[in-house]
């Protein structure tokens, strides 16, 4: 088998950045996350962290919480960690290049973890590797028991596996479409048993931001 050529994260996000021209403009808006209040009746615990719901899904959580927060505490089965952990580091990304790697890395992991074959497993293993060395320098990472980063993978397994692809590109604007797919789908919470606005002190997925 030929070894493909190493990408670096310079180029992929060039690539990134290149599709943007004509890519969906759901990407031109900042992810504001709606907030849905917890009421604890207890000044001594905090309720506070971010989730990915559907629409449809959002207006039965709210309805939930609002009439019996006590079935949402302990009876809601729970959202998995890894699309939370993406979430958090997309809130706090400070940059259109953070974001990017962010996705990248996401789809990329879960295509690799799928093992498919081919091309495009090896691309989607080039893509983990040269955006996990940007982020590393910024984010706590997925732990690795994390297998769900994304929400869902909207491109049918069988495409990828009755499609040759020739391009590290072709998978760039895969992880583009996948991403914009999540964000019309799915909207991002933020639960909080805070007043509304207020915000959780040191409540950070970033480095530099936690040393300082």
């Amino acid at each position: 088998m030929q070894d493909l050529p190493q990408a670096s994260w310079e180029n992929i996000y060039g690539h990134w950045k290149l599709y943007a021209t004509s890519g969906p403009a759901v990407f031109n808006a900042p992810i504001n996350p709606v907030e849905i209040h917890v009421d604890l009746r207890d000044e001594n615990t905090i309720f506070y962290g971010y989730d990915w719901l559907t629409r449809s899904e959002l207006y039965k959580r709210k309805e939930i919480i609002e009439k019996n927060p006590s079935e949402f505490l302990y009876f809601t089965q729970p959202t998995n960690k890894g699309t939370i952990h993406t979430l958090s580091m997309l809130m706090e990304a400070k940059d259109e290049e953070e974001s990017a790697a962010i996705w990248i890395y996401a789809f990329a992991k879960e295509l690799a973890d799928t093992n498919v074959g081919g091309n495009i497993g090896r691309y989607a293993y080039q893509l983990c590797d040269a955006s996990r060395d940007f982020l590393s320098n910024h984010y706590y990472l997925w732990h690795h028991a994390m297998k769900k980063l994304v929400p869902e993978l909207f491109i049918n397994y069988n495409i990828y596996l009755e499609t040759q692809f020739h391009s590290i590109e072709a998978i760039i604007e895969l992880a583009r479409l996948n991403a914009a797919l999540v964000l019309y789908e799915y909207v991002p919470i933020l639960y909080s048993s805070l007043k509304p606005g207020e915000r959780r002190a040191n409540y950070t997925v970033r480095l530099e931001t936690a040393n300082s």
